[in-house]
């Protein structure tokens, strides 16, 4: 069940992310472009599309997920790399079921990798970065009790990821430049 909703949710963000490509780079300047520093640790513009296209909204979502996975292993979670690339075998065995040609070409471009490249970069960063977002969760929210109850509990999870993030910003643990 864990693996159809992880692939469920894969493929989602995969099509936003193809849908939201957009951006350009000029020079290789741009892309170490420091957009936020999170505990004293530098967040770059290169970090950010290495996952998304580069808009405020993505830019946003990113530092959210990074605020969790940095609350993640600061309560002891760890991902082995071993399991990461055990996952991407089993949701993407040979990135058959994902157009290579559409798949964020501007932002392969930038990083000066092929779509290829840039796909497998991608998926395990991707995929390492869920499975410490998802541990943090289902420590803090465990799992719906049913179908029903999924929409509450996503508002609830949602609730609590913004006012993480606030409460970062005031704090001072983010800040965005």
């Amino acid at each position: 069940m864990k693996i159809k909703l992880l692939l469920f949710l894969s493929l989602l963000s995969f099509f936003l992310l193809v849908a939201c490509s957009d951006q350009t780079f000029e020079n290789t300047h741009e892309l170490d472009y420091i957009v936020a520093t999170l505990n004293g640790k530098d967040i770059t513009t290169r970090e950010i599309i290495s996952q998304f296209s580069l808009t405020d909204e993505n830019i946003e979502y990113y530092l959210k997920q990074e605020i969790v996975i940095d609350e993640a292993k600061n309560a002891g979670a760890t991902v082995s790399k071993a399991y990461i690339k055990e996952l991407k075998e089993i949701l993407y065995p040979n990135a058959e079921s994902v157009e290579m040609e559409k798949f964020n070409v501007k932002e392969a471009d930038a990083l000066g990798l092929t779509n290829d490249e840039y796909f497998d970069m991608w998926s395990l960063i991707y995929l390492e970065r869920n499975e410490y977002f998802q541990t943090y969760i289902k420590s803090k929210f465990g799992e719906p009790a049913s179908f029903e109850d999924g929409e509450e509990w996503g508002k609830e999870i949602e609730s609590y990821i913004n006012n993480l993030y606030e409460s970062y910003i005031e704090n001072q643990k983010l800040i965005i430049y």
